[in-house]
């Protein structure tokens, strides 16, 4: 394997990590990832153990799922879109993203004269108002090793991915990952969400599926005032919020318990 670039066909051995007989997916004419072909057991720990080694290696490791019922979907299928130039991110920002989003959320002239659509707005929102509140705070607490390890542990089988990419939150961009273009035209403001969380909350991209994604989270909101500041940003970034929980969640006030020291958040795309 050159320094920096995709595994060959076949099994790979990425620094500690012996992965097993896998292959480069191509979307729009180039590989945009090496997969391997069955699930593997225990992949949370290889997933962790090959994060580990990513600076010498340039290889960010993803979980991959696909759409229920269809799971060669978007990875085997080829489902891409273009490559996104990833320099364009140094110009985006994260508060500027997701104040679109939030407004973006707000229901229209019609909507806006109706009670009903009124109170239920207003209990979503709550404590929050019709403008984005602007970013959480950095939390600085870490989780428990071993919580974090724990949570690795448990995760299924997976398919383990590997892309090249200088940091997890580039990787949506650099792949073309399409899950959410019903909403952004291409995943970079995604990935400008993704680089401020990496800073400020040690959350790094663990799974991707066909329109959804996981991260691991290191550094999550410990309390109910932190959770519900980290959660308006979670409301105007994705469609639905799960936190640890897995759950279809849609309101400040659902989504924010749902990450008190969680470490797993989660997020889904119509």
């Amino acid at each position: 394997m050159a320094d920096g670039g995709l595994p060959a066909d076949g099994p790979a051995q990425v620094g500690p990590v012996r992965l097993p007989a896998g292959r480069r997916i191509t979307g729009q004419g180039r590989p945009v990832v090496w997969a391997t072909d069955e699930p593997v057991p225990g992949a949370g720990l290889a997933w962790s153990a090959l994060a580990g080694v990513h600076p010498q290696t340039h290889l960010v490791p993803i979980l991959l799922s696909g759409l229920q019922g269809q799971p060669s979907r978007p990875w085997d299928d080829g489902e891409f879109l273009p490559p996104a130039d990833i320099t364009e991110l140094d110009r985006m920002d994260a508060a500027g993203v997701l104040a679109s989003g939030w407004a973006d959320s707000m229901p229209g002239e019609e909507e806006q004269e109706d009670e009903d659509t009124q109170a239920w707005f207003a209990a979503a929102l709550a404590p929050y108002g019709i403008r984005f509140p602007g970013l959480a705070p950095a939390c600085s607490e870490q989780l428990d090793t071993a919580r974090v390890r724990d949570t690795l542990a448990a995760l299924e089988p997976a398919r383990v991915g590997l892309v090249d990419a200088g940091r997890p939150a580039d990787v949506l961009a650099l792949i073309g990952w399409g899950g959410a273009v019903n909403r952004y035209q291409t995943p970079l403001p995604i990935a400008a969400v993704l680089r401020s969380w990496e800073a400020r909350f040690a959350a790094r991209l663990l799974e991707v599926g066909f329109a959804d994604i996981r991260l691991l989270v290191e550094r999550p909101p410990a309390s109910t005032a932190a959770a519900q500041a980290v959660a308006a940003e979670h409301y105007a970034l994705g469609d639905e919020c799960g936190g640890h929980t897995g759950q279809a969640l849609t309101t400040i006030a659902e989504i924010a318990p749902a990450l008190i020291n969680a470490p797993i958040w989660s997020f889904w795309w119509d």
